[in-house]
Formats: structure tokens, C-alpha cells, sequence
């Protein structure tokens, strides 16, 4: 049920955000002259030279999009094909052949426990210094993977300033050219008006979706991080007790226990 009022709640939200831009669309067109024939490029040219980083902003938002939906797969941070073969060798207590599998395959997770077993050495289990070696190399790459997902949260506060900063510019000159006497002649406050609007619009356009993008992705990854948590901790669950099976089956039967 809560599922559902979120999900409610999002469509709502959506909605409200689409008909704001409509507004702001509607709003911009009626402040630029209409011309039969009005392209795309001409009002693009109308935002004014603000217009260029709000474009790179909008170029960066998808790349950065797309590298974070390629960065939250369970297939690229959990390699779950990989599990069954190194509980094998882990059950096994073949830690050279675990380490083959874990440099052969990078990842989150291998790269993590490929850090815990590098700490054994001759057969001795010290899971102190393994579960260290393991939460050293978890923060470095839990990290790394979340740095590139973090720019699309600079990019969704920086586009709605960008085009804060075109409508300063664009009601700046306005008040320039009314300033000059041009009070009674709303055609030459069409073009710095339709400046503030487009470049406002512009920039919540694309602010919105990378704020979108971003919580929705740091939740993904958050979620496949936990999971990882836990992924890691049976393994080291198994590899003590196959340490510890092994050296009851190495005592003597006449030796104390």
C-alpha cells in the first residue's frame, strides 16, 4: 500500500511539473513575436549565449544518465554468476583458486573479497585482518562507483541557476531598453523577455530530470550495496566454517579437543 501512495505520489508530481512547463512554454511564446516559420535554432537564439552551458548541462545529464544505469546493474556490482563458483572454492578452502576467480572477473564484490583473502597467508585464517582488509576496500569502492552518479545532483542544482542567471540577463536589458523609452513599444521588450523565459524554462527542464536521476539511481546502488553487504558476509560466514571444519578433521582422534 505505501508502495502505491508513492507511486501516487510521483505521478503527481509529474504532472504538476509537466504543466508548469506548459505554462512557462505557453508564457515564452506569447512573449516572443510569432513568426510562421519559427524554428528550433531561432529559439534557442532567443535564450541568448546562456543557452550553450545550459546545452553542455543537458548533454552531461545524459551521459551521466546512462553511465549510472550501466554503474547500478546487479550484473555489474553483485556478478551473481559468480557466487557459485566461488562458494566452491571457498567451501573447498582453495583461496588461490577464489583469488583466480576474483582478478579474473572485476567488480564491487570481487574486488572487495579479492582484499580479505589477500590477507591469508599459508593457510592461516586471521578473519580480524580479513574483515579490516574487506571494509577498507568496500569504502574505496562504494566510493568510487557513487562519485560519477553524485554529478548529476551538481548538475540539477546548477541548471535552474544557470537559467535564473538568463532571467536577471534578459529583465536587465528589458529594463534597459524601458529605461531608454521604450515603454510603449512592447516589440523591442519581446526578445529580452522571451530571453528570461526560455533560459528559466530551459533550465528547470533540465534540472528536474537530473534530480530525478539521481535519487532514483543512488537508491539502486544503495540497494546493491547492502545486498553486497550481506553477499560478503556469507562467504566470510563459509570460509570460517570451512577453516574450522578442516581443522577438526585435522586434530587427532586421541587429542583433546
Amino acid at each position: 500500500m505505501s508502495r502505491v501512495i508513492r507511486m501516487a505520489g510521483v505521478v503527481l508530481a509529474v504532472w504538476l511539473v509537466v504543466s508548469g512547463m506548459q505554462a512557462l512554454a505557453q508564457e515564452a511564446t506569447a512573449a516572443v513575436p510569432v513568426e510562421s516559420g519559427t524554428s528550433l535554432w531561432k529559439t534557442l537564439k532567443t535564450g541568448g549565449p546562456l543557452m550553450v552551458p545550459l546545452g553542455l548541462l543537458s548533454v552531461a545529464t545524459i551521459a551521466l544518465g546512462v553511465f549510472g544505469f550501466l554503474t547500478v546493474r546487479e550484473s555489474k556490482m553483485l556478478t551473481p554468476h559468480l557466487l557459485p563458483p566461488l562458494e566452491i572454492a571457498i567451501d573447498n578452502l582453495q583461496v588461490n583458486e577464489a583469488m583466480t576467480i576474483c582478478q579474473g572477473s572485476p567488480s564491487m564484490l570481487t574486488n572487495i573479497l579479492n582484499a580479505g583473502l589477500l590477507r591469508i597467508r599459508d593457510g592461516y585464517l586471521d578473519m580480524p585482518s580479513m574483515e579490516k582488509a574487506m571494509e577498507e576496500a568496500s569504502l574505496e569502492e562504494t566510493s568510487a562507483g557513487l562519485k560519477l552518479i553524485s554529478y548529476l545532483s551538481i548538475v540539477a542544482q546548477l541548471s535552474p541557476m544557470v537559467g535564473l542567471l538568463g532571467t536577471v540577463s534578459g529583465m536587465i536589458k528589458a529594463f534597459d531598453k524601458i529605461g531608454k523609452g521604450a515603454m510603449g513599444r512592447p516589440e523591442l521588450l519581446a526578445g529580452n523577455i522571451g530571453e528570461a523565459l526560455i533560459t528559466t524554462a530551459t533550465g528547470l527542464l533540465i534540472g528536474i530530470p537530473a534530480m530525478f536521476l539521481y535519487f532514483h539511481l543512488k537508491g539502486r546502488y544503495t540497494a546493491n550495496v547492502t545486498r553486497l553487504g550481506r553477499v560478503l558476509g556469507n562467504l566470510s560466514h563459509r570460509l570460517v566454517v570451512a577453516s574450522r571444519a578442516k581443522a577438526d578433521a585435522d586434530v587427532p582422534a586421541g587429542d583433546p579437543a
